[in-house]
């Protein structure tokens, strides 16, 4: 199986990094610790750690593996009640699958120090985890435990959070530990989840070391739910040079389905300070791929324990602040932090300016290359969440400002001119008018400002009747308005202004007049515009025959025109056209016509007489200096 591997990383390309070292220390006593899982559903779960009696606690985190990103989840460990949130995340970054729906999401691992809350005579431990899946989940819980006792042997406990995205076949390369004394024993153990059975759909991992290897594991442990895919992890205790196995896992030299503890010094070498560990997925070309959450070394080594220490000058900063870092005990430094904000991680005293709150995990190395690491949490107290700005109604104060926050607040509004408007604890401030606004946000000693503007929707609508629509001079038509959103108007007549709701208007003369009604409310900008025009005729009308008979009988021998109060009216011209649209007659007339003007005896130019048939003309006239035209046919009968 050995060569396998070796044939299958020959085909792939594979990722090659390490896990991030979370915690490091080398003293007398031990370290247990026991995983809680019960897959999506809600329930209550037991496990069992081991402290020999005389032991005290040196330190205990409660992790969590968390798929996308879920609401803050509750968990409850005998009778206490721990929040895990994005607070609490020590690395991230990387993706693993939802088994929810197969998708793949972002994800990260996140641990709580419980070290003040475990009492080291207490050994069972009940775990109750409320039902999950929203937007991802929470999974793969661990309680890891060191403890000190000056009876036992030294011994390094190592634990390891992943960085590295999940895939089929995955490399991790573990360094930075301490010298490796491999003739006691050498505890691995793992934290994983959605390792599937590997019988019934064959979805465990091979896992290797230092490409030997050492088992096919995958299913759910004992302590899981019945789910197929439910997580896995090792149950131990390694303390005074023995490593024990708990509940399903045992401390052979091999790891097989649910037991994920194994005694590896029979795969490393005296005074190795890395050890390479390979997981490939037992089927390729499934569907799954398996997360390995975090994995635990403890070992006996040479190093001597030697002291550390690492801090903050103050633990809480406002967002967008900076504090300054400080470690000790040490030749060399590394800080790490999942959210970053360092200055410079390889010195000992960085400043920081995190984003968020954020675990940074320090390093340490001493003059004889040994490695401890210590903890700085950096808690960052953020401005609100989001704020949501209402537009007003154009012209009136409906506008909202709404402030979305976890925490205690208090909240100042203030004007453009930094006169205050309003404040409160709730963060809604309705009511408010179209302008520019500040929100101050105080928590605690931190004070945010945000600039915000308060826009307007107009929805004012003008609109008006009219009776009539049209007819001749002298015109009265009444003007009724229709207009909504609104609380004042303006007509807009040619050379005429009226400041009314509604109106009767009299148009005296023909002519063609645009007719304006702006509405608005309470300010002009809220407005809205309807017109018409009207089309009023002059009291001056032609009248054009439709047929005359110029067969010199005295009788209607002329194609004549007939003006009813004809003054106003000059410039006359008439055209006429056969059929074929040719010209055949034109007559013209400048000055104010008489009431009958004879324009056409039926003859051309040239004064011969034109045969019967329909004829066509265009009249175009000035009245009261303003172009009309008419147009029509007439009919000639001899």
């Amino acid at each position: 199986m050995k060569h396998l591997l070796t044939i299958l990383l020959s085909f792939i390309i594979f990722h090659n990094f390490g896990q991030q070292l979370f915690y490091q220390d080398v003293l007398y006593g031990g370290v247990t610790g026991a995983g809680f899982s019960t897959g999506a559903a809600s329930d209550t779960t037991y496990n069992i750690i081991q402290i020999p009696a005389g032991s005290s606690i040196k330190k205990a985190y409660l992790i969590a593996a968390v798929h996308g990103t879920p609401p803050p989840t509750h968990i409850i460990l005998n009778g206490k009640n721990y929040i895990f949130n994005s607070t609490n995340i020590i690395t991230t970054g990387f993706t693993s699958i939802n088994t929810s729906n197969l998708t793949f999401v972002n994800s990260s691992t996140q641990a709580i120090d419980i070290t003040n809350d475990i009492d080291s005579s207490i050994t069972s431990y009940e775990m109750i985890i409320s039902q999950q899946y929203q937007n991802g989940s929470y999974a793969a819980f661990y309680l890891y435990i060191v403890f000190e006792n000056p009876l036992f042997s030294k011994i390094t406990c190592n634990l390891f959070l992943n960085i590295q995205n999940v895939s089929p076949y995955n490399i991790y390369n573990i360094f930075g530990l301490n010298s490796i004394n491999n003739i006691k024993p050498v505890g691995l153990g793992l934290i994983i989840s959605d390792f599937c059975s590997t019988t019934f759909v064959q979805d465990g991992s091979y896992i290797y070391i230092n490409d030997s290897l050492i088992g096919l594991i995958g299913g759910p442990d004992s302590n899981s739910s019945t789910w197929h895919c439910a997580a896995t992890y090792a149950n131990f205790a390694h303390y005074n040079d023995t490593l024990y196995g708990l509940s399903d896992d045992t401390p052979d030299s091999l790891m097989n389905k649910a037991d994920v503890l194994a005694d590896i010094k029979s795969y490393v070498n005296y005074g190795d300070t890395t050890i390479k560990i390979s997981l490939i997925e037992q089927s390729l070309f499934g569907r799954y791929t398996n997360p390995l959450w975090a994995l635990m070394l403890s070992y006996y080594t040479p190093c001597d324990t030697f002291s550390t220490s690492a801090y903050a000058v103050q633990d809480t900063i406002c967002y967008g602040d900076s504090v300054q870092l400080f470690a000790s005990g040490g030749v060399q430094y590394s800080w790490y932090g999942a959210f970053g904000g360092l200055s410079d991680s390889a010195v000992a005293n960085p400043m920081a300016s995190p984003p968020q709150t954020t675990t940074y995990i320090c390093t340490i190395t001493n003059d004889s290359g040994c490695v401890k690491t210590e903890h700085v949490k950096v808690y960052v107290i953020p401005p609100v969440d989001s704020i949501k700005v209402k537009p007003t109604l154009c012209g009136e104060q409906t506008g909202k400002i709404t402030a979305e926050f976890n925490g205690n607040y208090t909240f100042t509004l203030l004007d453009s001119n930094n006169q205050t408007v309003a404040s409160n604890t709730t963060g809604i401030f309705s009511q408010l008018p179209q302008g520019t606004y500040i929100l101050q946000s105080q928590n605690q000693q931190c004070t945010y400002y945000d600039t915000l503007t308060v826009g307007y929707v107009n929805q004012t609508v003008a609109s008006f009747w009219r009776n009539p629509y049209q007819g001749k001079a002298p015109l009265t038509v009444e003007f009724g308005n229709q207009s909504q959103i609104a609380t004042d108007f303006v007509w807009l007549f040619p050379n005429d202004t009226f400041y009314t709701p509604n109106l009767t208007y009299t148009f005296d003369t023909g002519g063609v007049y645009p007719v304006c009604l702006v509405a608005y409310n309470n300010y002009p900008h809220c407005s809205d515009t309807a017109c018409y025009t009207f089309f009023v005729e002059e009291n001056a009308l032609l009248e054009v025959p439709n047929v005359f008979s110029p067969n010199g009988d005295g009788k209607n021998d002329f194609f004549t025109l007939q003006f009813f109060d004809a003054a106003g009216i000059s410039a006359i011209q008439v055209d006429i056209f056969n059929r074929w649209g040719q010209t055949v007659h034109q007559f013209s007339w400048q000055n104010t016509p008489p009431a009958h003007l004879n324009v056409w005896n039926g003859t051309n130019a040239n004064g011969e007489k034109l045969p019967e048939g329909t004829y066509f003309y265009t009249i175009t006239y000035n009245l009261n200096g303003k172009p009309l035209n008419q147009k029509g046919s007439v009919t000639l009968v001899r």
